[in-house]
């Protein structure tokens, strides 16, 4: 049954980041990225606005969410959402970190009283834990962690960080951090230090967490892992988003129309990528005003000029006239 009235709207969100399934075209890089944080890879993406990074980098959290790996902690923020200081991010990630039942296996471990007997893989992660923490024996680590995973005002990053990466090792699991607005780490008070801090967590030896950065910054964000003698140089593989295909943009619009009983031909398709040069926010902007402008559930080349003139009044829109 094809959707109707403000069930529509919904068919082009043009409001912050958006799920995998509304989007057109990223399937291949978001299964890329997921991988690569999977395997313990720092990634960055700097690329200039209105292509969509915030929303590849949240569906790589919600497929990195349903990985079947076991106990894999999956955390991200958004550094403009609050988060000015180190202690505030450190709180923040702890805390997700406890919503998503970050002590589980542990506390399973510690209750079956068989430290002893574990698997050796599973000794040596708590040895690795140990190490971490300032502590050596097997009961001691895992009262540890539970302890430095729960948040508190005096948590430092390299606090939770360090906890984060010695649950890791315990549960033999992988920890990915999302960092959204990630240029706004070269503005905090403390930006040095917090740098000196990731860079520590990324080079450690043999370390479970992996973090993912995206920034609307792109020179900013790019600087942090880019600059020669800058803490983070290096630490991180740049990845791109490529522009979206034509032939992508039209199935999958086409499609989208479709769902809702709305006819549209490519060649209608095309004006409007003429006008978003391809990008996904105004190409929705675009698409979602057409809802408006309907000739008999028909999306026809005038009913685009219609949208497109009310897309341009969007506080969001700076492409040329």
């Amino acid at each position: 049954m094809p959707l109707s009235g403000p069930f529509r709207v919904g068919l082009f969100p043009t409001g912050g980041a958006i799920p995998e399934d509304l989007q057109i075209g990223r399937s291949r890089v978001i299964e890329q990225i997921t991988a690569h944080a999977l395997g313990g890879q720092t990634q960055f993406l700097a690329e200039d606005r209105h292509l969509g990074k915030s929303s590849v980098l949240l569906a790589m959290v919600d497929r990195a969410l349903g990985e079947p790996e076991p106990d894999c902690l999956v955390l991200s923020v958004d550094l403009r959402d609050g988060i000015s200081s180190s202690r505030r991010l450190a709180q923040i990630l702890l805390a997700q970190a406890t919503q998503q039942n970050a002590g589980l296996k542990i506390s399973g471990l510690a209750k079956r009283g068989a430290l002893a007997r574990l698997r050796q893989p599973a000794r040596v992660g708590l040895a690795k834990a140990g190490e971490l923490l300032g502590f050596q024996d097997e009961a001691a680590v895992v009262e540890a962690i539970g302890q430095a995973l729960t948040p508190r005002d005096d948590t430092t990053l390299a606090d939770a960080l360090k906890a984060l990466d010695a649950r890791g090792h315990a549960a033999n699991a992988r920890t990915i951090i999302a960092v959204d607005e990630a240029q706004e780490l070269a503005t905090w008070e403390d930006s040095h230090a917090v740098q000196q801090c990731l860079a520590t967590t990324i080079k450690r030896g043999e370390s479970t967490v992996a973090f993912v950065f995206s920034g609307s910054e792109k020179h900013t964000v790019a600087a942090l892992f880019e600059t020669a003698n800058a803490p983070l140089h290096g630490l991180g593989i740049r990845r791109s988003l490529p522009p979206i295909s034509r032939d992508d943009w039209v199935t999958g619009l086409i499609n989208r129309y479709d769902q809702a009983g709305i006819a549209i031909d490519p060649d209608t398709i095309h004006k409007i990528l003429y006008y978003s040069h391809e990008l996904p926010l105004p190409t929705m902007l675009i698409c979602q005003h057409t809802l408006d402008w309907l000739e008999k559930d028909r999306v026809t080349a005038a009913t685009v000029d219609q949208a497109i003139n009310d897309a341009r009044r969007h506080p969001s829109w700076d492409l040329p006239a």
